[in-house]
């Protein structure tokens, strides 16, 4: 039974873990839209500061190459799939489309600038379907709960 409620302690009341990049200017968040004709542009957010919370029983050892950078949802899949992964970015300070649809016409292409630059994307059909938030520096790393 002691085994029974140790093990149950460990699952449920996991500490909850927050990495802060060392450098400011380190973090870049990419979104993958998608439009009913399957078309994909890739957007990028690079954030002046952020945090991420991550739930598990260990704290994190993250190794950064700061060129190459970690993809925090990758690293943390088992994580982010079950909610134990959030983060808060602050102070947007550059926003552009950093990919574009193979053999994109330019018309076209200044047509989806034109709805970035609105803020139109979804309105025009696009969707989100994936992010990716890669950090590239180190981490300060303390438990928060």
């Amino acid at each position: 039974m002691l085994q029974m409620v140790c093990a149950y302690k460990k699952k449920y009341n996991m500490p909850t873990y927050t990495l802060v990049p060392k450098f400011n200017k380190s973090i870049v968040e990419y979104d993958i839209w998608t439009n009913p004709s399957n078309e994909t542009i890739t957007t990028c957010n690079y954030w002046r500061f952020g945090e991420i919370l991550v739930t598990c029983d260990e704290q994190p050892v993250i190794e950064v190459d700061c060129d190459d950078g970690v993809n925090i949802h990758e690293y943390f899949k088992d994580e982010y799939s079950r909610g134990n992964l959030k983060y808060n970015l602050n102070d947007c300070y550059r926003s552009e489309i950093c990919d574009y649809p193979d053999n994109i016409r330019r018309k076209r292409k200044e047509r989806i600038d034109d709805l970035w630059g609105d803020s139109d994307l979804e309105e025009d059909g696009w969707d989100i379907t994936d992010t990716e938030l890669w950090v590239y520096t180190d981490f300060h790393i303390h438990i928060s709960s």
